[in-house]
């Protein structure tokens, strides 16, 4: 937070801190108790593989309080705080989270994420570091915006168009 700028920042004591810290990873638990085996099943019935389950709708639920997190940041004039959080969660999800789950059991790598999903994932990642250096005073532009969510509508249409999955 920008110094000056925590007038809008409620004061919470270390207990209550706590005590929400601990109810939010509850409810995480909970939730990913019953999206796992929700999604599973949803994509049995609609005949669409895990993998392009898992990549859309998946991703989608737990990125939403990435993207809440960022209106938020955004409407209370910390637009910053948007994309460290973003890169910050990509960062950890391709080390610890994947590093800690193949520690505890090998994770299966379906044929279509060498062909498809990383290859977009690539494509991704190079647009979001060209906009880096384009963006020299700080700022993302809307058709960089529209550009982004442009390219992963195509991601998400190839899939479910194509059934770009793996193995049920």
């Amino acid at each position: 937070v920008a110094p000056g700028k925590t007038g809008d920042l409620q004061s919470f004591s270390l207990l209550k801190s706590w005590v929400m810290i601990v109810g939010g990873l509850a409810l995480v638990i909970a939730g990913a108790r019953i999206l796992i085996p929700c999604a599973t099943e949803t994509a049995f019935r609609i005949g669409v593989p895990n993998d392009v389950i898992a990549a859309t709708m998946v991703a989608l639920g737990t990125s939403l309080p990435e993207l809440m997190t960022a209106i938020s940041a955004v409407r209370k004039g910390h637009p910053e705080l948007t994309v460290g959080n973003i890169v910050g969660a990509d960062v950890l999800n391709c080390l610890f989270v994947i590093g800690a789950s193949a520690a505890v059991r090998p994770l299966a790598i379906p044929d279509n994420f060498f062909y498809f999903h990383f290859p977009a994932m690539l494509l991704i990642l190079y647009s979001f570091r060209l906009f880096i250096f384009m963006n020299r005073d700080g700022f993302f532009r809307r058709w960089q915006g529209a550009w982004l969510l442009s390219v992963y509508l195509v991601y998400v249409i190839l899939q479910y168009s194509f059934n770009l999955g793996g193995a049920h």
